[in-house]
Formats: C-alpha cells, structure tokens, sequence
C-alpha cells in the first residue's frame, strides 16, 4: 500500500448498501482524519527539516573540533620544536661564551707573564745602572726608595 495522503482519504468513495453508515457523519470523519493527517505530515516535514539543519551544524561543529584538534597539535608540535631550538641555541651561545672566555684569560694570563718580565728586565737594567753609578762614585752609602740603605 502506497502514502496515504489528505487528498486520499478526502476524495475516497464507498459502496452505498441498505445498512451503511450515514454519509454525512463518514464525510466529516474522513474530513477530521485527511485535517489531522495534513497537520502531521506538516510537522513530520518541519521537523525533517529542522533535523536536517541540526545535522548539517553537527557536521559543522565536528570540523571545527577537528580543526581545533589539528591546531592544537600543530602548537604543541611548534612549541616543542621553538622550545628545543631554544635549548640548541642557548647551548651554543653557552660554548661560544665559554670559548671567548678561554682565548680571554689565556691573553691575560700572556699579558700577566709580560708584565712579570718586563719587571724583571726593567729591575734588572735599574740595577745594572746603579751599580754602574756606585762603580764611579766610590763606596758611599746610599738609600733607597724601599728604605733599604745600599753598601
């Protein structure tokens, strides 16, 4: 048996007999059956159609739940690898600071050991000279900056 429709039931045709039904009263049923069937097919239609919004927006939703997903694990993914760079980087800038450092206290240990012998060699030339000029004055006593007296 196919739908029913309203027009179906209004445009339906019975059988006179000797002890049917009253026609009248069949008539205004059918009338009330074909309203109330037009009535829920209307709202059956409606709520399909409402149905179909609700399902098109839960697909909606769903995408942009996995949109979010997908986003969200590109951050993560983009924060490890920003944060391991980080680590890479600081770590060379940590050797290179560490090397400059080096090549630093080898210049000023190269420039300590010139000073101890340019003091040296400067002491060594000061004392030269004053015995060269004790040597020409004869034996006399002298006295020094250090409050040493000389022979």
């Amino acid at each position: 048996m196919s739908d029913l429709t309203p027009n179906d039931i209004i445009n339906q045709e019975f059988r006179t007999t000797l002890r049917g039904y009253a026609t009248e009263q069949v008539d205004e049923f059918l009338q009330q059956i074909s309203d109330r069937l037009f009535r829920v097919m209307e709202e059956n239609q409606r709520l399909n159609t409402q149905a179909d919004d609700l399902r098109a927006r839960l697909q909606q939703y769903q995408q942009t739940e996995d949109l979010v997903k997908k986003a969200l694990i590109l951050a993560e993914r983009t924060a490890d690898e920003v944060r391991q760079h980080a680590h890479q980087e600081a770590d060379l800038l940590r050797r290179e600071m560490e090397r400059k450092l080096d090549v630093e206290r080898d210049s000023l240990e190269e420039i300590r050991q010139l000073r101890l012998r340019a003091i040296a060699e400067l002491r060594a030339v000061l004392y030269s000279q004053l015995a060269l000029l004790e040597s020409q004055e004869g034996p006399r006593q002298h006295e020094y900056p250090s409050g040493r007296e000389g022979v």
